[in-house]
């Protein structure tokens, strides 16, 4: 979303950011002063009758400041759904949403009922890999023709930096212990678990988890039960991912489902050379052998496999770094991803000036 909106055109687009007034906010709110954009918070909406009711509130706010576009940041299908809603009750020419993530679950068919009807409302939904694009038209029913592929993408030149001195010291690596990375939310989605059951097949290599959540305690009592403790670093929430990302010798991201990832984006940009699920959204962002490898998801035995290649053969490590930066740069750079946005914004506003 910063990224978007840091890589629109100033003197073409005036972006304001909208968030829920909840607990977690401030840190995008600060994130969107360091950029420059008017941040504005708003009453919570959720999906139940207590959002619905916010709706109107909403949508005279935008009326009143007559914006040209509003384009909704989606977690879920299920996500910003009364703000999109707002939004088509107030006219916005332009209704967008971006959907990030599809879960396994399952809404129940008066949910579904209402995302149709809001869907032909909703002027286009982006999705940010085929794989969501194509649940949204087959599961969700949405009409095919709002519907448009925009992945994730990057800055690589953020991750154009050195580990500083000591940092691999600091998380007990060296030239005979060598450091797997990953960086994600420590949620039950991104199969830390079978990590953890790979490492304790990878004799002396290192594992630093850069995220924070819920499931850290689990975490730290299943690395005590494989004997790995010893061998893991919790190193909670980070704003020196590039740094981490030039520190370790392997990224690995073992997750169950994504949209399109940022983390495995982010590693490609850093020239690492990664391991991660092959499942719908990562495998368009991977070739298998040719940018990363991909493995089954929840196969721990074939997560260590693959770590074991890649720490033990520095040329297919290379090999696999060089090409993923270069499959970024060409396909997944922020200035591609920007372009294609403002098209849809253009093409849905009829060509008339915005700003």
């Amino acid at each position: 979303m910063f990224m978007l909106a840091e890589s629109l055109d100033p003197e073409a687009w005036r972006t304001t950011l909208l968030v829920d007034d909840a607990a977690g906010v401030e840190p995008l709110l600060e994130r969107a002063a360091e950029l420059g954009l008017p941040g504005r918070r708003l009453p919570s909406l959720p999906l139940g009758l207590v959002g619905a009711r916010r709706v109107p509130s909403l949508a005279r706010m935008l009326r009143a400041e007559r914006p040209d576009v509003f384009h909704a940041h989606m977690s879920s299908p299920l996500a910003a759904k009364w703000a999109l809603s707002a939004a088509v009750a107030a006219r916005v020419p332009a209704v967008v949403g971006t959907v990030q993530v599809i879960s396994d679950y399952v809404p129940d068919r008066s949910t579904l009922l209402q995302l149709r009807l809001l869907a032909r409302c909703v002027d286009r939904y982006l999705a940010v890999s085929r794989a969501i694009a194509a649940e949204l038209v087959e599961r969700y029913r949405w009409p095919a023709a709002k519907v448009e592929v925009v992945h994730n993408a990057v800055e690589p030149s953020r991750f154009a930096v050195s580990a500083p001195p000591g940092l691999r010291e600091q998380l007990g690596a060296s030239d005979a212990c060598p450091l797997v990375l990953t960086a994600a939310r420590l949620d039950e989605q991104k199969g830390h678990s079978f990590l953890f059951e790979a490492l304790a097949r990878v004799p002396d290599a290192v594992l630093a988890l850069a995220g924070d959540g819920e499931e850290r305690a689990p975490l730290e009592a299943l690395a005590a039960r494989l004997g790995i403790a010893d061998r893991v670093r919790f190193l909670g929430r980070r704003s020196d991912v590039p740094q981490l990302l030039a520190a370790c010798d392997v990224f690995a991201l073992p997750s169950l489902y994504e949209g399109s990832s940022l983390a495995v984006l982010e590693a490609m940009a850093a020239r690492r050379p990664l391991v991660s699920s092959a499942i719908a959204g990562t495998d368009e962002l991977i070739e298998d052998g040719r940018d990363g490898l991909l493995v089954p998801p929840g196969d721990s035995a074939a997560l260590a496999r693959a770590l074991e290649r890649l720490l033990t053969e520095p040329q297919l490590r290379d090999t696999l770094a060089a090409g993923a930066y270069e499959r970024v740069e060409r396909e997944f750079s922020r200035r591609q991803m920007a372009r294609r946005v403002t098209a849809v914004y253009e093409e849905l506003l009829g060509g008339r000036d915005a700003g």
